[in-house]
Parts: C-alpha cells; structure tokens; sequence
C-alpha cells in the first residue's frame, strides 16, 4: 500500500570559482526546470541565497519513508546534475552538506 510522504531535502552549497547570489539563483532556477522536464513539477524551493542554502519539499506516493527518500534524491541529484554540467560560462555549484527528513502532515 502506498501513503503519501512530505520530504524536504535541505543542502548547502560551495561554488569554484566563487559565483555570485544572482548566479546561485540562476543556478537554483535551472534545477527547478530540470525537476520539471524530469516529471517532478510539485517540488516547493526555499532558499538563503547569501548562505547558498536550498530546501527542495515535495509529497511523494510510497510504500515507505526510505523508498520515497531514495526516488525523491535520485531525481533530485538528476536534476542537479544537469543544471551544473550543461552550463559552463556558470560557477560550478556542489552541495557540501545535505540531509533529507520526513516532514509531518500539515
């Protein structure tokens, strides 16, 4: 039986060389158009721009906590993926920590 799960992934970021909060933006913006054209259009941004921090939420339909987590990340590494490889006059954006958690229903 599948439930619906909230998860937020939080990461922060290091760029080389060192970019700009207009080019963090840009960069986080590229993301969110990649999760889209992957088929996660439901995924919810915040974001400290000064700090490069990012918080992507989505809802997820799974069996459990872990298999939601694993296809959320992968699709989110997917998409982070293609926004920093595919872009070169940009500073190279990497998370440098990250952590996911489960986040109760509203």
């Amino acid at each position: 039986m599948k439930i619906e799960i909230r998860l937020a992934a939080e990461m922060t970021f290091f760029s080389d060389p060192e970019g700009t909060d207009e080019q963090f933006e840009a960069f986080l913006d590229e993301v969110m158009d990649q999760l889209g054209a992957i088929g996660r259009a439901d995924v919810d941004l915040a974001a400290r721009l000064t700090e490069r921090y990012a918080e992507f939420e989505t809802t997820v339909e799974a069996a459990d906590f872990n298999i939601a987590g694993a296809g959320f990340m992968m699709d989110l590494r997917t998409a982070l993926h293609a926004a920093g490889c595919n872009t070169a006059e940009w500073p190279r954006f990497a998370p440098s920590q990250q952590h996911i958690r489960e986040l109760q229903p509203s």
